[in-house]
């Protein structure tokens, strides 16, 4: 049970990560025989929803999945129950595609029942699913089988509900997973691609791309920040937080990385997936005494 509690401490923080989940009591579908619980054929992640299918081949609608007890876990792995409190589908996204599901499991100690998702900057506590796992050094690889749980306050999470859906293909046909990556990369400023963030929760960016996906703002005090692919920043002309982390520390632990200030170089960089503005402390001015 300790790797149960120590997973537990980590959600909506980091994601949770499963290779299998089956359903240990759900409430009756509609349709099923009255006094019966409907036999389960599959769970599934599709997107951002779990797809449930019952044996005679429907797909239980979201809003019957309330209460449902998923049990998640394997591949080494301790199994614990995740209950699903609320589904709404995702107020930013009404083109019904992201589902947000309020989720809770049992503290180990007490085993009183408890939502998994810390607050995000809007106070909702919920997260969603997506296919494939995560590595110590952040990058997301696919899989049929295992599949992730990330809240709102994630950078997972935010890089879906930003457009950069990696299961989807930009309007011009480019496979959208890199920009899920990179835009990872981008929230939490991991300059080296090596899952180490240097910057602090509600640090205001601008965020954009080529795609059209997420346009550019002038926005005051911010200036161009860092041009990111897949595998961390490709250039960067200031750092997010120099108290974080200075430009002569970017140098000394990611040497390969591209440093350009106060010039267009970065910005136009081929390579780029994802762009950002933040606020550059050389542009703030103190205030005068």
């Amino acid at each position: 049970m300790s790797g149960y509690r120590n997973r537990l401490a980590h959600i909506g923080r980091h994601t949770l990560v499963a290779v299998a989940a089956a359903i240990s009591s759900m409430a009756a579908v509609p349709h099923a025989e009255a006094g019966t619980e409907p036999a389960i054929s599959s769970i599934s992640v599709v997107g951002t929803r779990f797809e449930v299918t019952t044996e005679d081949g429907r797909i239980v609608v979201q809003e019957d999945l309330v209460g449902a007890v998923l049990t998640i876990g394997g591949d080494g792995q301790d199994w614990m129950p995740l209950r699903i409190d609320a589904v709404e589908t995702d107020p930013r996204n009404p083109d019904g595609e992201v589902m947000l599901y309020a989720m809770s499991t049992r503290d180990p100690a007490s085993g009183a029942w408890r939502n998994i998702c810390e607050p995000d900057i809007e106070g909702r506590r919920m997260g969603f699913p997506l296919a494939g796992t995560w590595t110590q050094d952040g990058r997301h690889l696919p899989s049929d089988m295992a599949f992730s749980i990330t809240c709102t306050g994630g950078a997972q999470a935010k890089c879906v509900r930003f457009g950069y859906r990696p299961w989807k293909t930009s309007l011009d046909g480019t496979p959208l997973w890199d920009h899920h990556q990179a835009c990872t990369r981008m929230i939490r400023a991991d300059y080296c691609g090596d899952g180490v963030g240097h910057t602090r929760n509600g640090t205001p960016i601008v965020i954009y791309d080529r795609k059209g996906i997420q346009q550019d703002e002038a926005a005051p005090d911010m200036s161009f920040e860092a041009a990111w692919g897949a595998d961390g920043a490709l250039c960067v002309s200031h750092t997010r937080i120099p108290d974080v982390l200075t430009m002569e520390g970017l140098a000394a632990i990611c040497p390969g990385v591209r440093q350009q200030p106060r010039t267009a170089a970065c910005e136009n960089h081929a390579g780029a997936l994802i762009l950002n503005r933040s606020i550059d402390p050389r542009t703030v001015q103190a205030p005068a005494e």
